[in-house]
């Protein structure tokens, strides 16, 4: 398994190449499909399984849609975000910092390069696999950010956790939009005890060591 992070435009998108397929963690923001399918190019790849969405906002589904179309992948996210995505919508809850940024810089965004409603193929909970599709990883629920937020966990300690951490000015707990923060210590401690060897976050190109949690 080899692990290619992508920048898509606002957000990482993560392509994971095995002998079974591609498979995609988030897909960046609108129009950022052919940065995927360059790199598809590039590996000399056109198996694109599934496209798997860590929640459902602007920067992490935008070119969903666009990649299903040109590739025949499925999309799955959480089902506590299946209705942000159907309605083509991005729900910032409150935010607390800097965050306030967030809801003037996405109706520009938006505008520029509108966020299409994107119906899943398929959802999963806590704890269900992606292995009928032919990746050995496991689906964990770390809402807070967003009512559907999640965490893929691959067989061998990798972690994909999407925005749970944050990586500016340091690594630590996403302090700056939630719909609901009480969520968001509990889910850390979910990850934690998940133990990963290393994680790769929704807006860092680079890994980080899964120790780094600890210091949360």
């Amino acid at each position: 398994m080899r692990v290619h992070p992508i920048a898509c435009g606002l957000g990482m998108g993560y392509l994971i190449e095995t002998d079974q397929g591609l498979f995609l963690v988030d897909s960046g923001s609108p129009g950022q499909q052919d940065c995927v399918l360059a790199k598809m190019r590039l590996l000399g790849r056109t198996d694109l399984k599934l496209i798997w969405i860590t929640h459902a906002h602007y920067d992490h589904y935008g070119s969903a849609a666009a990649l299903r179309e040109m590739t025949g992948a499925l999309i799955g996210v959480h089902p506590a975000d299946v209705w942000s995505m159907t309605n083509g919508q991005t729900s910032l809850g409150s935010w607390r910092s800097y965050g306030f940024i967030y809801p003037p810089a996405l109706s520009l965004v938006n505008r520029r390069r509108p966020l299409l409603a994107t119906s899943p193929d398929f959802t999963l909970v806590d704890g269900q696999t992606l292995e009928p599709f032919g990746l050995n990883a496991t689906i964990l629920h770390t809402p807070g950010h967003t009512p559907g937020h999640t965490c893929v966990l691959m067989e061998d300690g990798t972690a994909f956790v999407g925005d749970l951490i944050g990586g500016f000015p340091r690594p630590r707990v996403q302090g700056l939009l939630a719909t609901d923060w009480d969520e968001m210590p509990r889910s850390l401690a979910r990850l934690q005890l998940a133990r990963p060897t290393w994680i790769y976050t929704g807006h860092l190109r680079h890994k980080l060591p899964g120790s780094i949690l600890n210091k949360l």
